[in-house]
């Protein structure tokens, strides 16, 4: 038996152009997937949420909070100054007193890290009327969610009192004014 004899010159595989174009083919494949893998540990989901049924058994508590409001007949406008980072809030309703402050929560939908909260003290006061004046170093703009609370205060005869609480989703403009009001 014989064998056919080629002409054509022998070269080794490594000098061959589609072993390399393979090879580095595979080495970008594992070096970009070990880099994925590497950057989903270091920012992990912030929507993410370990204990949801303590979450779960606190949304009775929240919704209290809502119906309060509601029942106050609570509304406010909410004006943010970019330039200088003032957050004026104007709050009216039926209640009896009004707190000293107010925590104020504008959360992105997507990044923690762009949650904003401001404790606003109280400002001018009218009849149904009150000023919630505080200071923000963050800009806020595009879709947010917005809660206006009440911080639950000591009250010596009561004891802890459940406050209300407006809780809506907004596009912020800078500078334009948003009106909150009681969901139903």
């Amino acid at each position: 038996m014989t064998h056919p004899t080629n002409h054509e010159p022998f070269t080794p595989w490594y000098k061959e152009p589609w072993v390399w174009a393979i090879i580095g083919l595979l080495l970008t494949t594992f070096i970009w997937g070990g880099y994925r893998i590497y950057y989903a540990f270091k920012i992990q989901d912030s929507v993410v949420v370990d204990d949801y049924y303590k979450n779960g058994k606190a949304i009775n508590q929240d919704l209290t909070r809502d119906q309060n409001a509601a029942d106050l007949n609570i509304s406010a406008r909410l004006i943010i100054d970019e330039l200088m980072g003032e957050v004026r809030v104007t709050v009216q309703g039926d209640a009896e007193k009004w707190p000293s402050s107010l925590k104020l929560s504008l959360l992105s939908p997507a990044f923690a890290d762009h949650d904003n909260v401001i404790t606003l003290k109280q400002g001018i006061t009218r009849t149904s009327t009150v000023v919630y004046v505080g200071q923000t170093d963050k800009a806020v703009s595009g879709k947010t969610y917005i809660q206006l609370e009440t911080i639950d205060e000591l009250i010596p005869e009561v004891g802890y009192q459940t406050g209300w609480r407006l809780n809506q989703t907004h596009t912020l403009e800078p500078g334009a004014a948003v009106l909150l009001q009681p969901q139903p």
